[in-house]
């Protein structure tokens, strides 16, 4: 009888195999040493060839991302201010003047170079701004997406995420590879090298949360990791209702 596969094991070892993958192996000089040192070079080869063959079969959405990690990205309408309190929910206006007013658009391409806005189209959304290299979005998104399959999202709200403050030299990098590892299927927006969207969404902390209802007034900001039933009331909020699919 075959075994059940388990999700959270799966995606363990796709991280696994996708730090591997990123490795780098020492190459040796091929002017040293005689046959005995090519007979040996050969055999490094096919011990490599058949580990990276097996990369790739296991692994296959995380083998190739090459592509541009950022891109132009436009926002349109007024800039946010930074939240008052960016280690915590805002949801009253008192406090953060945003709560009550519009979201801006954000015009941008995904990583594979399609168009996606974020826009007032009558629906309610979480937009997550997230950084690949911060262990605290490295929290969150595996929340958000299991909340989903769990059923837990309102039918009335969408999810979308705007990857910035992209760093080669930090972990975690490729953005892209990380998000597909963690099975976050949602539009992704590519921030600009200036990380220009996160700037003049009000951005500060990560990750950081805008909760948007169906008329698109900003309903409550947050920055930080939630736990999972905190995300849930503010999906919630969003969407108006308590639904879900």
């Amino acid at each position: 009888m075959a075994q059940a596969t388990n999700p959270k094991k799966d995606k363990e070892s796709k991280r696994a195999a996708a730090a591997a993958n990123s490795t780098n192996n020492p190459i040796a000089n091929p002017n040293e040493g005689g046959n005995k040192f090519f007979m040996l070079a050969i055999g490094a080869i096919l011990v490599l060839g058949i580990g990276a063959v097996a990369l790739v079969v296991t692994n296959r959405e995380v083998s190739n991302f090459d592509g541009d990690q950022t891109a132009a990205v436009e926002v349109e309408g007024d800039s946010l201010p930074l939240p008052a309190n960016p280690d915590q929910v805002s949801i009253d206006p008192a406090s953060d003047p945003t709560i009550g007013t519009q979201l801006p658009t954000v015009t941008g391409t995904d990583f594979a170079d399609l168009p996606v806005s974020i826009e007032n189209d009558g629906r309610a959304k979480a937009i997550y701004f997230l950084a690949h290299w911060c262990p605290h979005c490295q929290e969150e998104v595996p929340n958000v997406v299991e909340l989903v399959e769990e059923g837990r999202k309102p039918d009335a709200l969408d999810i979308y995420a705007v990857s910035t403050s992209v760093d080669p030299s930090r972990g975690n990098y490729p953005p892209v590879r990380w998000l597909d590892i963690e099975e976050f299927t949602f539009p992704v927006i590519r921030d600009s090298d200036a990380s220009e969207a996160f700037a003049q969404m009000g951005g500060q902390g990560f990750p950081y949360t805008i909760y948007v209802d169906a008329d698109n007034n900003i309903v409550a900001r947050s920055s930080g990791t939630l736990g999972a039933d905190a995300i849930a009331e503010l999906w919630s909020l969003a969407a108006g209702s308590a639904g879900s699919e």
